[in-house]
């Protein structure tokens, strides 16, 4: 049998004032990933020590401050041996030894300034609890002659905030067949950032990359030129109409063109608020198409609170269908066995990655192939689900 799992927010440190919101933002992107709110507990020191479950998935986040006598460090030393995720929140990354207990100089800390920074902080949450991946990969999409410089720029002011970018002149390695390593990125990321130049849907090739990207339920972040109109796309897009003010001496119709550095920050912002409803709405995807067929199929199966399938074979083994978005690595698989461990509750689970291999390049196929003949987590291409549901 499966047991709901209770995912665990633990709050602790010095009073912060934008505590309400920032858990008030985890709980609408827990609900676009199509999660049960009910399932997470938030924790403080009041309740701790009565409703802490050291084996339930958890991350803590602690509040640093000007101060030598920090708090809870008693619940600090707990999370630690249970080798819980702690991420220290501080006003000034500059000073975040002297705002942190000692014991947390060591981990990587956030910086909570203004409003704007609570979306980078809700994700590192989700990534804790390894509901959001941990690998925060994006895909610049632009016309070379029109927008160079701004996708340039883009991209060294996103890779700054920690994610993993794709922009054609600097992300496809020598030796490399390009278009399919392009397929291939854009099938694994989490968000699109498109150039909508005037030009934009000009070429072929933008114009597939925005196809595939609607297609796979891709989010979009459409950077709209000034005296341009913003294109009709997915239900999954926001739009940001640039005015010629946001551009470095208002120059905006070359290829040269950059932008100011607060238009930047509304865009990382923008990117970090659509990544969650990215992944959720392609997860759902993989979900619905699973229980479709197996419906069809006359095959019983059970939508877990978790966004977990489970099923029973003929042999009464318990099989659990696990929907991964993009890309499975080998870090994937690993969180996705931890995952298997919490939520056994007998020695006859078989574990299952779901994921979708379309565009996915032929040598990972391979690779994944390949881990399937060694590990007991296997993996089952979405278009294949029929085939695998009539075997078991």
């Amino acid at each position: 049998m499966i047991k709901n799992i209770k995912y665990q927010i633990v709050r602790a440190g010095s009073d912060n004032a934008f505590i309400t919101q920032i858990l008030k933002t985890f709980f609408l992107r827990i609900q676009e990933l199509g999660l049960n709110p009910a399932s997470v507990v938030v924790l403080n020191e009041k309740n701790f020590k009565a409703n802490y479950a050291p084996n339930s998935p958890t991350v803590a986040l602690y509040f640093g401050s000007n101060t030598t006598d920090f708090l809870n460090l008693d619940l600090v030393d707990i999370l630690i041996n249970d080798a819980s995720f702690i991420l220290p929140i501080v006003e000034d990354l500059g000073n975040f030894t002297k705002l942190v207990p000692e014991v947390l100089n060591t981990i990587n800390g956030s910086e909570l300034k203004e409003e704007k920074d609570i979306e980078a902080i809700v994700n590192s949450m989700l990534e804790g609890l390894s509901l959001l991946r941990v690998s925060r990969r994006l895909f610049i999409s632009y016309r070379r002659n029109e927008s160079s410089g701004v996708a340039i720029q883009l991209y060294e002011r996103l890779e700054k905030s920690g994610f993993d970018v794709f922009l054609d002149t600097h992300s496809v390695r020598p030796g490399e067949v390009f278009q399919d390593e392009l397929w291939h990125r854009l099938a694994d990321t989490d968000v699109v950032v498109l150039l909508n130049t005037k030009g934009f849907l000009d070429s072929e090739w933008t114009q597939q990359e925005l196809a595939k990207a609607s297609a796979m339920s891709i989010g979009i972040i459409q950077l709209v030129w000034p005296d341009h109109k913003a294109e009709d796309m997915s239900k999954l897009t926001v739009q940001i109409q640039l005015d010629k003010t946001d551009f470095i001496s208002k120059t905006f119709d070359n290829n040269k063109c950059s932008l100011e550095f607060d238009i930047l920050d509304d865009i990382v912002t923008s990117v970090e608020g659509l990544r969650a409803r990215s992944l959720g709405s392609r997860q759902d995807n993989l979900v619905t198409e699973f229980v479709k067929t197996a419906k069809a199929l006359g095959i019983p199966v059970d939508l877990q609170p978790e966004k977990f399938i489970t099923l029973e074979r003929s042999s009464g083994d318990e099989l659990v269908v696990l929907p991964t978005v993009g890309v499975p690595h080998a870090f994937r698989y690993n969180q996705s066995e931890d995952l298997i461990k919490r939520i056994r509750t007998h020695k006859k689970t078989v574990p299952y990655l779901l994921y979708d291999h379309r565009n996915i390049r032929d040598n990972w196929l391979k690779h994944l192939a390949w881990l399937d003949s060694y590990l007991p987590l296997k993996s089952v291409k979405i278009t294949e689900v029929e085939a695998w549901l009539k075997s078991i």
